[in-house]
């Protein structure tokens, strides 16, 4: 019978170290949630020529781009090879949607 012991020092240090740990493991992503919980949502374009596309993939034809600030509305979400893609209402054409890459859409703030 093995016992071990940890003292009350290294026991918050394993604490301090797995805070750290889960902190930048949410801050780089790779837990990344969906940014929207209900469509349709209003949102923001986070980036400078931002392509939106007829279709949620970087091979599908480009129909325009978005530049930072512009505001959108957000009807979907789908992913694809685990990337996030969002539907938006077609900024030329409102009977129309297209698709932008998650990482350039963030809610707006009322």
């Amino acid at each position: 019978q093995i016992i071990i012991a940890i003292t009350g020092g290294e026991f918050i240090m394993k604490k301090l170290f797995a805070a750290i740990i889960l902190l930048c493991l949410l801050s780089s992503g790779a837990f990344a949630a969906a940014k929207f919980r209900d469509f349709p949502a209003q949102g923001v374009c986070t980036g400078d020529y931002v392509r939106y596309r007829t279709d949620p993939d970087t091979d599908a034809d480009i129909v325009g781009r978005l530049f930072k600030g512009d505001r959108v509305t957000v009807l979907s979400q789908t992913s694809v090879y685990g990337e996030i893609w969002y539907e938006i209402e077609d900024p030329e054409d409102e009977d129309s949607t297209v698709w932008v890459y998650g990482d350039y859409i963030r809610p707006r703030r009322r």
